[in-house]
């Protein structure tokens, strides 16, 4: 049978024929930043693992064609945990010119990197800092277009949750989960392994799941990596390391491990990418896999905030400039997105991912979020931040097209609505076959304009909410299934969201629905 774990095809061939870009012994690393400068831009380049992890020296190689499943590529984030003792015997590091915001590169976490990725038969290791030049914006802008494709065909994605001054436990809390890219770096890869501090050697613990973990071989400080998959399900259940009783070897012992790697309590919002990254994974390359990205995407922050869409794009199959957006241009980068997305027959599953944030001011078709950056947790509605919120994916999502000037045109049942006069402050849908119910718990009637025209309010029906089903969450009846998007008019005339609301199925039976009206909304200001 053959082994998963191995690349197809011969190693040594391949790199020996890979030309040599950089090449400097271990011990010199920590003197002086490391320069790229005097490598020429756009071509793939690679660590040569193995005589890193023996600390002889660094050796980045290039090549003009990617050696597709044939390397390890890193996810990690550039601001991780801080080393434990600084002030006492602190590792030796190195740095990277014009790498700005990152943290110096443990020499010894990287070593546990490329053990790791021999021990899995990658002979070569991708990572950004290394592998792009920092300071040259046109090798940034062709190794961003290429991202997506470099970490799909890894062999494996190696996740160092903290960074890379260090490994961490699994009881420490890192950032990882919130940051833009490592989405991408998680959902792309045909397979991730998270690598962490570990002294229990090779061993399975107990959860929902039985979770392989791998001792990292020839680490001396002690490191084991397991699937990211497993760690992702285990966040959020009892999980425990399993040993024999020293007193009695037929016995065992069980002791319950704190699981707050990918996620902790300090940050109610890493649930919710928790959520939709497990959702994402297991409807990797089905319907409601962009749904869910969105959602996470809407929770990620970046240091530069346009990373929040240059990110996610190959996701969607599609590969914009980086070049044509400065470093802020989050709202236009976004909306070319959506323009390429609903260009290819894609849908607008962007709509409604997270019901209870309110509409941006300007971009009314994408929550506030767009806008407001980091410290979106706040905006949260209960019922999104808690621990089993926004389980779901939209089946149906309308299609459509971005026009010229800018609007998002969707085509999807529309129907006048007005706000109910019995008050509708119940959590219910009151009337069911004829009302709707926002997030702020009104509730909206539906109206038959008995063969005029109708006129906004509207409510448009988006789709219909399935129920993730990976084993990872308990399942549940929903009744309020359908989502609807609820369009009021603006001050010059046109139409903007005004919020979400759910329903039964019913309320689609009733009177006053005109099926497969496009529908034009504002989506931006002028750019």
């Amino acid at each position: 049978m053959e082994n998963p774990e191995k690349p197809a095809g011969g190693q040594a061939d391949d790199l020996h024929s890979m030309p040599c870009v950089l090449k400097l012994p271990f011990e010199s690393l920590s003197t002086a930043p490391i320069s790229l400068d005097q490598v020429p831009a756009a071509r793939y380049r690679f660590i040569d693992a193995k005589p890193f992890a023996n600390g002889r020296y660094l050796r980045v190689v290039e090549t003009d064609i990617l050696p597709k499943n044939r390397y390890a590529a890193i996810s990690y984030v550039w601001k991780g945990v801080p080393p434990l003792n600084p002030t006492a015997n602190p590792p030796p590091t190195m740095t990277i010119k014009s790498a700005f915001n990152a943290d110096p590169i443990s020499l010894p976490a990287l070593r546990t990197a490329c053990r790791a990725a021999l021990q899995l038969e990658c002979p070569l290791v991708w990572l950004d800092g290394l592998c792009i030049k920092q300071g040259d914006e046109d090798d940034k802008a062709w190794q961003i277009q290429r991202m997506f494709s470099i970490y799909e065909h890894c062999h494996v994605c190696l996740i160092l949750p903290g960074g890379l001054s260090r490994l961490v436990a699994l009881e420490e809390e890192t950032n990882w989960v919130s940051r833009a890219w490592t989405l991408q770096e998680a959902i792309a890869p045909p397979r991730c392994k998270v690598l962490f501090s570990w002294t229990h050697g090779t061993c399975y613990l107990e959860s929902l799941f039985y979770l392989y973990v791998e001792q990292v071989e020839g680490d001396e400080s002690g490191a084991g990596m397991t699937e990211l998959m497993s760690l992702l399900a285990a966040s959020s259940r009892a999980t425990y390391l399993v040993t024999k009783s020293e007193d009695d070897p037929t016995q065992e012992k069980k002791q319950k491990l704190e699981m707050n790697l990918i996620v902790g309590d300090k940050r109610p919002g890493d649930r919710v990418q928790r959520n939709a990254l497990i959702g994402a994974l297991d409807l990797k390359g089905n319907e409601g896999m962009a749904s869910a990205i969105w959602r996470a995407a809407m929770m990620c922050v970046a240091y530069r905030p346009v990373d929040m869409i240059l990110s996610i794009m190959g996701m969607f199959g599609v590969s914009l400039d980086a070049r044509e957006f400065g470093h802020d241009d989050r709202l236009k980068a976004a909306l070319a997105l959506m323009r390429e997305i609903l260009a290819r027959g894609g849908r607008a599953e962007w709509l409604g991912v997270i019901p209870s944030l309110p509409p941006g001011k300007v971009f009314s078709t994408a929550p506030n979020i767009l806008e407001l950056g980091e410290g979106v947790e706040a905006h949260l509605g209960d019922e999104d931040s808690m621990e089993n919120g926004l389980l779901w994916w939209l089946q149906g999502a309308p299609t459509g097209f971005v026009d010229e000037d800018g609007y998002v045109n969707v085509t999807a049942p529309v129907a006048s609505v007005i706000v109910s006069a019995s008050g509708g402050s119940e959590n219910t849908t009151g009337k069911g076959a004829h009302s709707i119910r926002d997030h702020g718990h009104q509730q909206w009637d539906i109206i038959d304009v008995q063969g005029g025209s109708s006129l906004p309010p509207y409510a448009v029906h988006l789709g219909e909410k399935k129920n993730y089903l990976n084993g990872s969450y308990p399942t549940w009846s929903d009744p309020e299934n359908n989502l609807f998007m609820l369009v009021g008019q603006d001050s010059n005339g046109g139409l903007r969201v005004a919020g979400y609301a759910v329903g039964t199925a019913q309320v689609l039976s009733s009177s006053g629905w005109s099926t497969n009206e496009t529908i034009r909304v504002k989506i931006r200001s002028v750019y």
